[in-house]
């Protein structure tokens, strides 16, 4: 699906076109082999990179060629299917301005809803997207900060399920911090190209984005070290639990042989002592609960139960 956008001086949100006008911007998303030798054609772009930009797991890097910029970029996604994040392509020209994607991602539908009256700037619209995704990768670890916290307040009441969403959001801040560092050398890249005509404000904001993914980064491994703390103690609560529960059945199992015992040696077709006696049974009870009391001590006191 290939989709073309314009924003005049004064309008709030993008018009969209019915076909391409210069300045515009183009949306791309999952092309289909005509609509990529469409682009390849009429706007001379490299098919290996727009082939590349479809994939969801190509690592985040800058391109020059033919005058174009490639700039492949991370952003984190809940659209996909088992996966945390995705890649996406941005084209950079003089005469037009391209995203492309596998999939709709939410990226691409923020930038569509900002509001502003403003003609379309291409470096702007470049650094919008660049603080969306900075924005994004910082809010979706601050609620993965703000469940742990959670989860943390009360360890002994963590079940399989929490410790499940604990494992998926381990998952993803792995993910997260693998994508970080190709993503600020991209950041960096771009705020050092010079055929992108930023104003000297826009330049500081990027340099402020590359101080928050740091940042976030930073926040990314502190949160990783409390959640691997929480696993571990549910992990050492578990083979606690599991000890004390074989400890508990290893003593009924004691206390039960006893009984078992006396009454097997007393089914015996032999002479055994007071088997005469009307008051056997009485006996041999008291003899049994004396022994239970006295092994009960016993375990008490080596703290076994």
């Amino acid at each position: 699906m290939i989709e073309y956008y314009v924003k005049r001086k004064n309008e709030n949100e993008f018009t969209k076109l019915k076909d391409y006008a210069k300045k515009c911007w183009i949306n791309v998303i999952n092309p289909t082999d005509e609509e990529i030798e469409l682009l390849v054609d009429k706007f001379k772009l490299s098919k290996d990179n727009l082939i590349d930009g479809l994939d969801i797991y190509e690592n985040s890097r800058f391109e020059i060629e033919d005058k174009k910029i490639y700039i492949f970029l991370t952003t984190p996604t809940e659209r996909i299917q088992g996966e945390y994040d995705s890649s996406f392509l941005i084209i950079y020209s003089n005469e037009f301005f391209m995203t492309l994607s596998k999939y709709p991602l939410e990226v691409i539908d923020k930038l569509l809803s900002l509001k502003s009256k403003s003609e379309l700037s291409f470096s702007r619209q470049l650094l919008k997207v660049l603080y969306i995704i900075s924005r994004t990768f910082e809010l979706s670890v601050r609620n993965i900060i703000r469940e742990t916290k959670k989860n943390k307040k009360d360890l002994n009441k963590l079940n399989d399920k929490d410790i499940a969403k604990l494992i998926r959001e381990e998952d993803r801040l792995n993910g997260y911090i693998s994508s970080f560092g190709a993503i600020t050398q991209t950041y960096n890249r771009v705020l050092r190209e010079k055929k992108i005509n930023f104003f000297k404000k826009d330049e500081g904001i990027i340099e402020d984005l590359i101080i928050d993914l740091n940042e976030t980064l930073i926040l990314c491994k502190d949160v990783l070290k409390t959640i691997s703390n929480m696993r571990d103690y549910y992990s050492t609560k578990l083979s606690n639990d599991l000890n004390k529960k074989v400890t508990l059945l290893t003593v009924f199992t004691i206390f039960l042989t006893i009984p078992t015992l006396i009454a097997g040696i007393y089914g015996m077709n032999i002479v055994l002592p007071l088997q005469s006696n009307l008051n056997i049974f009485s006996i041999l009870g008291i003899f049994v609960i004396g022994i239970w009391v006295l092994m009960f001590f016993i375990l008490k006191k080596f703290k076994i139960i």
